[in-house]
């Protein structure tokens, strides 16, 4: 019986191999860290910001009820409260 005609891995790309396994498997975790905890930071910050944005257009003299969320949204965000979103 004759050997195998297939040549053994070169451990040149078998470590290439491995590092782009763990290069795809860091980027999984990136994307699911920017999904999860990084998403919540992000709809903080960006609420935070509406709220701010409401509150300078109130000031400025538009009236509360045509900003276009509910009324106790839109009354705790004038306030500074925090908003249940």
């Amino acid at each position: 019986m004759a050997g195998t005609t297939t040549p053994a891995p070169h451990p040149r790309n078998l470590a290439r191999t491995l590092t782009r396994w763990q290069g795809r498997a860091l980027l999984t975790w990136a994307r699911l860290l920017q999904r999860t905890v990084a998403g919540l930071d992000r709809k903080k910050a960006l609420t935070a910001r509406r709220n701010q944005a409401m509150r300078a257009a109130h000031t400025r003299g538009i009236h509360r009820d045509t900003i276009g969320l509910s009324s106790e949204t839109v009354r705790k965000a004038l306030k500074g409260e925090s908003t249940s979103e």
